[in-house]
């Protein structure tokens, strides 16, 4: 049977756990790295994380990643504690990544956020532990469209536990020549026990993309 060339799939992980100035090129699956921007080029996709002021002028945290903080211009682990409301869990600066459109043909595309297991905790921080082996039912994942700055009132959220696939955003169409960004908030919520102390959540995003063919009448 021969496969539609109308459609065509591309899927991609992206390691988050990148460092702010390092890029790396996918191209059919061949990834080569050219040392430019924070971004991720996939096809006629490009992905890219918020680093300065002219991704969001009110945003202090430039270049972090999930479950990491930036301290001095080096990457150490995140505090995860339990905030008594999602509100308040939404105060704090959210990630922020944009997906551009560069091809000629509308897309729908698919993010899913995944625990990175192979993270291994500086020495300082050796005692901590991963979060998900015990407590992926009290991680709560939430996600807006921030097309227009943080939005922090029309949001998504639930449960790390709970997702299907690990899928956060699924089938959304970016239409060609656009783009669309997002934020992206991980926390605990307040029914986790004490014993979350030493612990920590540290996550990678991969994306796929369903091109769309053209309709002709």
């Amino acid at each position: 049977m021969k496969e539609s060339k109308n459609v065509i799939f591309i899927l991609v992980s992206i390691i988050v756990l990148i460092v702010v100035g390092i890029s790396v090129s996918y191209s059919y699956f061949v990834v080569t790295s050219n040392g430019k921007d924070n971004t991720i080029s996939v096809g006629d996709l490009d992905v890219s994380f918020c680093e300065d002021e002219s991704c969001e002028k009110n945003y202090a945290n430039f270049g972090k990643v999930i479950g990491t903080k930036n301290v001095n211009g080096k990457s150490e682990l995140e505090s995860i504690y339990p905030y008594a409301t999602d509100e308040e869990a939404l105060l704090k600066d959210p990630y922020i990544f944009n997906i551009k459109n560069k091809g000629s043909l509308d897309t729908n595309i698919t993010v899913r956020l995944t625990e990175d297991t192979d993270y291994k905790p500086s020495k300082d921080k050796e005692e901590f532990t991963n979060l998900t082996e015990l407590y992926s039912n009290y991680i709560k994942v939430a996600v807006s469209n921030c097309d227009n700055g943080i939005d922090r009132k029309n949001v998504t959220i639930k449960k790390y536990g709970s997702l299907l696939d690990n899928i956060i955003i699924e089938f959304e169409t970016i239409p060609k020549g656009t783009d669309k960004t997002y934020c992206l908030w991980t926390y605990l919520d307040s029914t986790t026990p004490n014993e979350v102390q030493n612990t920590y959540f540290v996550a990678n995003l991969s994306f796929k993309a369903q091109y769309l063919p053209e309709t002709t009448n």
